[in-house]
């Protein structure tokens, strides 16, 4: 007979181990200390080992320009011997009150396996990729005009952290980068080898980029850029030059993230990542999600539907969605009539903005044409830049 609990200080070790087993980390390294907000569960089996984890990390993402709070899953590691008898869905599936609790709303990790988390209610939304790059491609952006980039210094920390958030309220996914997870907030940006810091010729800042130098020089070396924001199409082709400005001694980028942007901007084709890492969204709390993010403030949507939801009970039902003025409200209705079926996986996938009504019915996420729901979670595509 298993039993499922929460970890302590005793458990550190037995956890750090079964960690690296299943993920393949050094014997020689020492388990390191978790963040005092993170949470993480055991399995243990009859004999005391324990076989299954997970961990919960509190996160706010933007969505729609306004913070959402999110439970972020990681550590989930599976022993060899408790494989095929359902302790990862267990120890996944026990986070899902846990979170409802502490009031995430929604939910996302990066799985080593998507058909453990699809079941469970999880779907693909985005992907945080890595894609190799000749650095002297970087260059065909072109001539910036009034646009200057020099290396952040600490008294710039909260210009940068400025930039990402205007990136955030005006994208969607990505994390606050404050709050208990984040307890050094905006000055981990300086962890990087370099901050280049783009601002007009009156000193107003227009973007940034953070990347590390790597090891040597030469064909074998690159650069690994963990991201670049830029206001302007002026900023970001001065930031790609200054990181084009390396092509002497590195031979390529490591560019992670999306390439979308970057594609716009250069004379040849971005090759495809080379290291691809998708991740996945789930509504915990579907009222809690629809009532914290925000909505275009030119929508006014009215519709009703019925939400399929086999492991959180008080989704199943039917919901009526309103949007005016920026703000949604979902609430629950008398199921008279009946009512298009949406599968919970399907509403995260329009939550997210990663697919539409038409989509959802040729999957079978939908069961009949909804097109009033495109238009309340009508926007950008998701991204996310950070890992856990």
């Amino acid at each position: 007979m298993s039993t499922l609990r929460p970890l302590g200080p005793d458990d550190v070790e037995q956890a750090w181990a079964l960690g690296r087993l299943a993920f393949g980390g050094d014997p020689a390294s020492r388990p390191p200390e978790r963040p005092s907000a993170a949470t993480a569960l055991g399995e243990f089996d009859d004999r005391g080992r324990l076989v299954a984890t997970s961990a919960l990390h509190p996160y706010e993402q933007w969505w729609g320009g306004r913070r959402v709070p999110m439970g972020g899953v990681a550590s989930v590691a599976v022993h060899p011997d408790a494989r095929g008898r359902g302790a990862g869905r267990r120890i996944v599936k026990a986070l899902l009150p846990l979170m409802a609790e502490r009031g995430h709303a929604v939910s996302v990790l990066f799985p080593t396996a998507i058909g453990l988390y699809r079941p469970l209610g999880w779907e693909v939304v985005g992907s945080l990729d890595d894609t190799r790059i000749p650095v002297r491609d970087l260059r065909a952006a072109g001539e910036p005009e009034d646009v200057f980039v020099h290396t952040a210094v600490q008294a710039d920390v909260k210009t940068v952290h400025a930039l990402y958030e205007w990136l955030g309220v005006t994208s969607a996914g990505l994390l606050t980068r404050d709050g208990p997870m984040f307890p050094n907030g905006p000055q981990d940006v300086l962890t990087h080898d370099v901050v280049a810091l783009a601002e007009t010729g009156s000193g107003a800042p227009m973007g940034y980029a953070t990347y590390d130098r790597g090891r040597g020089y030469g064909p074998d070396s690159s650069l690994r850029v963990w991201e670049l924001v830029s206001r302007s199409g002026e900023a970001g082709a001065a930031l790609l030059r200054s990181l084009a400005s390396w092509d002497s001694v590195v031979e390529s980028v490591l560019w992670r993230g999306p390439t979308d942007e970057l594609a716009l901007s250069l004379g040849k084709p971005v090759p495809p990542p080379e290291r691809v890492q998708p991740w996945m969204l789930r509504i915990v709390d579907a009222v809690a999600a629809v009532a914290a993010r925000g909505f275009a403030p030119s929508t006014s949507v009215d519709v009703s539907f019925a939400l399929v939801d086999p492991d959180v009970a008080r989704h199943d039902g039917a919901w009526r969605l309103t949007v005016d003025d920026g703000r949604g409200q979902l609430e629950r209705i008398d199921r008279r009539t009946d009512l298009p079926l949406l599968h919970v996986r399907g509403l995260a996938l329009l939550y997210a903005g990663a697919a539409d009504t038409g989509l959802l019915l040729r999957v079978g996420l939908l069961d009949r044409p909804l097109p009033t729901l495109d238009a309340a979670f009508a926007g950008p595509r998701p991204r996310l830049l950070d890992s856990f």
